[in-house]
């Protein structure tokens, strides 16, 4: 199962917002995942496999990460944009060499 962790300032508008799209583009490829929002700051408390977000929070998770850490942070440029999360979480997945439902 794949753990997606979406993240904001507060936890709440921006990565509950993120969640609510993430989760609908996930049941179109049949990925199972647990996903979870929270903020910035209580994000490293969290074992995902992903992490969607903004670029401001991006920079801030990242500053920090190793090489592998920062490979799981996804950065999102429209936060409700279903085909950017799609797309994004696709490639995301080939780069990991993970199946995607009639993404192969």
């Amino acid at each position: 199962m794949l753990k997606v962790l979406c993240v904001c300032g507060c936890g709440l508008g921006s990565s509950f917002a993120i969640e609510m799209t993430a989760k609908a583009v996930l049941k179109k490829l049949e990925i199972p995942a647990q996903i979870e929002h929270t903020t910035v700051s209580e994000a490293g408390a969290f074992k995902s496999d992903i992490i969607l977000t903004s670029k401001t929070f991006a920079d801030i998770l990242t500053a920090d990460a190793n090489e592998e850490e920062a490979k799981r942070v996804i950065i999102l440029n429209k936060l409700t944009d279903k085909e950017e999360i799609e797309t994004k979480i696709v490639a995301f997945m080939k780069a990991q060499n993970l199946m995607v439902a009639d993404h192969e």
